[in-house]
């Protein structure tokens, strides 16, 4: 799942979803699967909200059920688009000339 999914949802899911990423450890919740059951989304909601109750746009979206008491929610596994948090997505790939670097090296060289 790309970074889109992630991107397309709104504030209120996003929020959810970091919940979730945040709280995961500490709850025992594998993040690395895309289908959650009931009972650990339970958890997150009690963690985050002091509250049972899982978000509508999960469980009224026949869209996520893969069966009784399990939803999918692939945004989890994705992490946040780059632009979001304001960091590079990929840093191994990025050569060590910045691009103002090479700007202002072709500035210097063309006066």
């Amino acid at each position: 799942m790309s970074n889109n999914a992630y991107n397309n949802l709104t504030n209120r899911q996003r929020t959810y979803v970091d919940a979730v990423r945040l709280h995961a450890e500490d709850l025992g919740i594998d993040t690395t699967k895309t289908d959650y059951s009931r009972a650990e989304l339970r958890q997150v909601s009690m963690k985050m909200k002091g509250k049972i109750w899982i978000p509508n746009w999960i469980t009224h979206d026949q869209s996520r059920r893969v069966s009784r008491g399990v939803f999918s929610i692939p945004e989890i596994t994705t992490s946040p688009s780059s632009d979001a948090v304001g960091v590079p997505a990929n840093t191994d790939d990025m050569s060590s000339t910045t691009d103002a670097e090479r700007i202002a090296e072709s500035i210097l060289v063309g006066s």
